[in-house]
């Protein structure tokens, strides 16, 4: 499914003194299958973005298309069955997930969505252990213990699993790895992109860490007062626009950043690298030289 996001405004308090535009005419496209990632300061409408494409908020001008495979178009706010069934192809996890916990067993609470959706007892508990194994906590283990005795990963692996039960077709993810710590920031992001691989979902990522992004996008989108800013590759992005990224307050991922400062410093070297490999072969290649 594709998504078509189309001179979208978003203004909240219209008319009012505290009127505020969050989102001021945005105009791309989601491809099926793609990692995009939208980053900006806080305050650029990122957020407000990513709940128009789920269908919680209304546009005030402009709108939000779904586009099947069939070419078949839906526009997502608007009422009416067709719209409905595509808004529940569309999965959302905010910030902190685990929060939201609430059930007396992991199984349970991961059933939620499943039940909202009108699916069989049956059908819920398939649906929840199949999740389950997607983020890597073993139904048979894990399925009958509350989700408050689990450790702060496991919890928000859990809260990602009641989002996959009712199978997206796009999964958006505000900020998955706020608050954990290195190893379960890097557990959730490989886990993402496993997610991605086998069941080949549509990701997109809000987030404010630039080496995550250049890391695991295909694409970057880049939100500045609520406009769209940029939008390219990671390489495009990163390495095209660096002095304006610094001009709005973002970083620039780790290797770009050091070899910026080696070649201020004198040593030759390229500095349009984003991985961590390449930009140790780059800088192997420059001392060589030297």
């Amino acid at each position: 499914m594709q998504i078509k996001v189309e001179n979208l405004t978003k203004v909240f308090n219209p008319g009012l003194p505290y009127e505020t535009k969050a989102v001021d005419k945005v105009t791309f496209t989601v491809e099926s299958g793609e990692f995009l990632a939208i980053i900006g300061h806080t305050g650029s409408g990122k957020t407000t973005l990513v709940q128009h494409i789920a269908g919680l908020l209304e546009p005030s001008e402009g709108r939000i298309v779904s586009v099947a495979d069939d070419g078949t178009e839906t526009v997502i706010s608007q009422k009416g069955k067709e719209s409905t069934l595509v808004r529940r192809k569309v999965g959302i996890v905010f910030q902190y997930p685990e929060y939201q916990l609430f059930e007396e067993t992991v199984i349970k609470d991961v059933c939620f969505g499943p039940k909202n959706q009108g699916l069989s007892e049956e059908e819920q508990i398939e649906r929840a252990k199949e999740a389950l194994k997607l983020v890597n906590i073993d139904p048979d283990v894990k399925g009958e213990v509350s989700p408050f005795e689990l450790s702060g990963g496991q919890k928000r692996r859990v809260a990602i699993a009641g989002v996959l039960a009712m199978r997206p077709e796009i999964l958006i993810l505000d900020e998955p790895t706020a608050g954990l710590d290195p190893k379960g920031h890097d557990d959730i992001l490989e886990m993402i992109r496993r997610i991605r691989r086998e069941v080949n979902m549509t990701i997109i990522l809000v987030s404010h860490n630039m080496d995550d992004v250049a890391e695991y996008a295909d694409r970057v989108l880049v939100m500045n007062r609520g406009a769209l800013m940029f939008l390219g590759t990671p390489k495009e992005v990163y390495c095209e626009h660096e002095t304006e990224l610094r001009e709005i307050g973002l970083d620039i991922p780790s290797c770009p950043s050091f070899l910026w400062m080696l070649k201020e410093r004198g040593l030759n070297v390229d500095d349009n690298k984003l991985h961590f490999e390449e930009t140790a072969q780059e800088i192997i290649r420059a001392l060589k030289e030297r």
